[in-house]
């Protein structure tokens, strides 16, 4: 097993079509105030037309919201046995209501979800700007 870093802050092609084979449930790791990391299991999804941009989407108020509010740095791990591929950048946060509800459930048919249960929540829109890509496999 060798462990690479990707050159540059962008998903190649091989990555993407990796990351995007099978339905994957990465865990996010966010920075708690007391500077431990707090990690969570996630939706995403590869942003189309942005080779360094990945979305995910929480629910306003929740921990990696207002983790992310104060330190935008976050990680991303996608796991296949003892392949992996760890994802490190900064979270742009978009507040806008309509916008979010359409990104979770955009993902919630992603992930074979009924859409309507998000119906009626403040969504928030996290689109993490990759700056390093990390590869085990």
């Amino acid at each position: 097993m060798a462990e690479s870093m990707v050159s540059g802050s962008v998903i190649t092609p091989e990555v993407r079509a990796w990351l995007m084979a099978e339905l994957r449930y990465p865990v996010m790791a966010t920075i708690r105030s007391d500077g431990f990391p707090s990690l969570s299991v996630v939706w995403f999804d590869v942003d189309p037309d942005r080779d360094d941009v990945i979305v995910l989407n929480t629910k306003a108020g929740r921990v990696k919201h207002r983790h992310l509010q104060r330190d935008p740095r976050l990680s991303l791990c996608f796991e296949d046995g003892y392949d992996y591929v760890t994802l490190e950048g900064r979270a742009v946060l978009d507040d806008d209501p309509v916008r979010g509800l359409q990104v979770i459930q955009d993902l919630a048919r992603r992930y074979d979800d009924p859409p309507d249960r998000f119906e009626g929540q403040h969504r928030i829109t996290i689109e993490m700007r990759i700056e390093r890509v990390i590869q085990h496999d």
